[in-house]
């Protein structure tokens, strides 16, 4: 073989020996390091917001009375509600029902309620931020007075539905729309009546019974696309701890026709909490009603009128299906403890807290008998 086409041969087997080992070298470096692989979750963004709400907030003239500070610094009712201004400072959603009007002295209890407007500043102050104004006693003190209860509320600066100045003002405010970290939800109110007494045109108060203004006012508020709608209904059968018939009624028409939930009020004691099957055809299908809160704060003593219960719930929206649902929602019994000998003589004491608590009351045994009859009997209704 010649000397040159030998050399030649050398030189290529020495290149391919070369890149043999070189690609090889390479193949084995990047075989034995760690793969990098970027994996991108993706969490679905979940906003959540917390509602509590009240059920009658109603003053009775003992109350009043017991609140009063002297003739010059008027009445003081804050410390009723120093227990429950954690759980309210820690929910984005406070509603509670002012079961009275706000007219101006001279004050009444019952069966006329007017209370000094010292009363809602301290439902405000204790958090409360939404006030339900439609029930049978916004009437109370005539046209003037349920006028006065809600340009009071107003200037308090708190959101509230149930009772308007005129057509306007409903159109402009009705349905309630509360738009809170971003999710939108329509709060509605009715009352089945008001004792008999009317207000003169242009005022008006949401009426139950009008089926008819209700669809129109479901439909509007579909329109407005909310996240959830909610009805709040004031109803029932007085000292009844079962819902009625018509109630059960007026639920399914609620229910059919868009809202999402309701929570009721009226009877002055707590009934049950359940989710309810509204459509015979498909009992599958079931939404969330609390159909009596019971007392928030009152003088009632009698059995199961001293206390309610309190709606708690979560309303938790997924930002990227848009769909939203009701978690954790739970029913806290309070017992209003009142003791004359401490102003303002009235505290809503919140169960779980005072069950066990000796120090901060020395309960009578009437006393003590009372609350755990209250929390006893609350609790057999609201576990179904």
């Amino acid at each position: 073989m010649p000397q040159n086409k030998l050399h030649l041969k050398k030189v290529f087997l020495f290149l391919f020996l070369g890149v043999f080992f070189l690609c090889g070298f390479g193949f084995f470096s990047v075989k034995n390091q760690p793969v990098a692989t970027e994996k991108t979750v993706v969490e679905d963004t979940i906003i959540r917001i917390h509602v509590v709400v009240a059920g009658d907030a109603m003053c009775h003239s003992p109350q009043f009375t017991h609140a009063k500070k002297t003739a010059e610094d008027g009445y003081d009712f804050s410390p009723c509600f120093q227990y429950l201004t954690d759980m309210l400072a820690n929910s984005d959603l406070n509603i509670v029902n002012l079961e009275t009007t706000l007219a101006g002295a001279p004050y009444s209890g019952y069966p006329q309620f007017c209370a000094p407007d010292e009363f809602a500043v301290a439902l405000k102050e204790a958090g409360f931020n939404f006030f339900l104004l439609a029930n049978n006693h916004c009437a109370d003190k005539g046209t003037k007075g349920t006028v006065a209860t809600l340009e009071k509320v107003q200037n308090l600066q708190i959101t509230s539905a149930g009772t308007y100045l005129n057509e306007a003002d409903r159109q402009k405010r009705y349905p309630a729309i509360v738009e809170i970290k971003g999710m939108k939800i329509a709060l509605l109110n009715y009352t089945y009546g008001t004792n008999g007494l009317t207000v003169n045109n242009p005022v008006s108060i949401n009426d139950l019974n009008d089926t008819l203004q209700i669809l129109k006012d479901l439909e509007t508020a579909k329109n407005l696309h909310p996240d959830l709608i909610i009805a709040f209904l004031h109803w029932g059968t007085e000292y009844q701890q079962k819902p009625s018939e018509k109630q059960k009624e007026q639920a399914k028409f609620f229910f059919k026709n868009g809202t999402d939930m309701i929570v009721g009020s009226h009877p002055h004691v707590v009934q049950p909490v359940e989710y309810f099957a509204y459509d015979q055809t498909d009992t599958t299908k079931k939404k969330l009603i609390y159909w009596s809160l019971g007392n928030f704060i009152s003088n009632q003593r009698e059995t199961n009128t001293d206390g309610g219960i309190l709606a708690t719930f979560t309303l938790a929206k997924n930002t990227k299906t848009n769909r939203v649902q009701i978690e954790n929602h739970s029913a806290i019994p309070c017992w209003v403890y009142k003791n004359t000998a401490l102003p303002p003589a009235y505290f809503i004491l919140p169960a779980e807290r005072f069950l066990n608590d000796s120090s901060t009351f020395s309960f009578s045994n009437g006393d003590r008998t009372a609350f755990l009859r209250f929390v006893e009997n609350t609790n057999k209704i609201i576990v179904r």
